[in-house]
């Protein structure tokens, strides 16, 4: 088999979309025979992940990755024209390339611009609903990280079951940071105006992330004593434009750090009260279980993927209801018999989200895009997997 990926997400930012990637070839890895082969479109200046590095099967050829739709559609098209009558598939996030010279597996993580989008600028939501899923409907094989958005795609595109796919993400386990990055990552949190204990946000600053209420509840919660001398640190890349209407306040218990790299990012999710992620729509949701490795309790919440994603291992609520967020920040940052269960079953959960485990289904999909006849691997067997 012989896969053309487009590997331009990574070293861009692209929060899920990078996180995704990575954790696909790592798993491609594992699970593909030495006879496959992989080739990688990469931006220059960026490297593979390390668990690939010198990995002949995963050879490097760089392109620049114009803006917007003009990468797949002039961009990748002409990277991939020499691939033609060599390469079985292209596999990309989002769009194909549009002409499609190859045959496509396409990863199309949710489904938010369909049913959320005032949350995106007009451009952009348009250019979704044009060509997602004309798109989708011709690729080989689509791909999507959980038996939500699955059903969500055969709901509203009408695609054939037999060809979208389950390929959850991976989460890596946590690695404690160096002391010198413990303390450099201390220090430029200090300097950004942290200096209590904190419960986390963390992912991108984004409206369906529903963080005004977030803040709004957790503001209930410290004037009702529980969360009394605690901050809400929020970090992450804002997309779009969106902010946090405190912004307008700036109450000293908010701490807003931006973007972060990743060794704070690990001595946030290690030192944090809880991790709290009520996002009002999700295709999977990286950061709970992320959390969940370091031993860091989640409120999330009951929507969506979600559910799906966390089980037992998170205190879900409604992401509408201010007080019921208030109720559960409290419930996962104040020592209590809860917040001690929802911490084993957190580390039990995250562990089922393996690189091996994204390679296998991953490949799964890969062989019915290029199998003669329709593939029969159960394109649902994630669902049942982390449940």
């Amino acid at each position: 088999m012989r896969v053309v990926f487009d590997a331009t997400a990574l070293g861009s930012g692209l929060g899920g979309d990078e996180t995704y990637l990575t954790g696909a070839l790592e798993g491609l890895a594992l699970a593909a025979g030495p006879d496959d082969a992989f080739p990688l479109l990469l931006r220059e200046g960026v490297e593979v992940p390390a668990t690939i590095a010198g990995d002949e099967r995963f050879a490097v050829r760089r392109i620049a990755r114009r803006r917007g739709l003009v990468h797949y559609v002039a961009g990748l098209p002409l990277a991939i024209a020499g691939e033609r009558g060599r390469a079985d598939l292209v596999h990309t996030i989002t769009h194909a390339p549009i002409p499609p010279v190859l045959p496509s597996a396409l990863t199309i993580g949710d489904l938010s611009f369909v049913h959320r989008p005032g949350d995106y600028p007009r451009t952009t939501r348009h250019r979704l609903a044009m060509l997602v899923p004309r798109q989708a409907r011709a690729a080989r094989v689509v791909l999507t990280p959980s038996e939500f958005s699955r059903q969500d795609l055969l709901a509203t595109y009408g695609l054939d079951p037999d060809r979208v796919f389950v390929v959850p993400n991976r989460v890596v386990p946590p690695v404690a940071p160096a002391p010198r990055e413990v303390d450099a990552a201390r220090a430029w949190c200090t300097g950004k105006g942290l200096d209590s204990p904190f419960v986390l946000y963390l992912g991108n600053v984004h409206p369906r992330k529903n963080l005004d209420r977030v803040v709004a509840a957790f503001d209930a919660a410290r004037r009702d004593g529980a969360l009394a001398g605690c901050q809400l640190v929020i970090a992450g890349g804002s997309w779009f434009g969106a902010g946090v209407a405190a912004n307008k306040t700036a109450p000293d218990w908010l701490v807003q750090l931006g973007r972060v790299d990743d060794a704070t990012r690990r001595w946030l999710l290690g030192e944090a009260r809880a991790l709290a992620y009520v996002s009002l729509f999700e295709g999977f949701g990286v950061p709970p279980i992320e959390a969940m490795a370091a031993g860091t309790p989640v409120l999330a919440s009951d929507v969506t993927a979600v559910p799906e994603v966390c089980g037992d291992a998170a205190h879900l609520v409604d992401p509408t209801d201010i007080d019921a967020i208030a109720e559960g920040l409290a419930a996962v940052s104040v020592d209590s018999p809860e917040r001690t269960a929802l911490i084993e079953r957190g580390s039990a959960r995250a562990a089922r989200f393996t690189s091996a485990a994204t390679g296998r289904h991953l490949w799964s999909a890969l062989q019915a895009a290029t199998a003669d006849r329709p593939n029969r691997a159960d394109p649902r067997a994630m669902a049942s997997n982390i449940r």
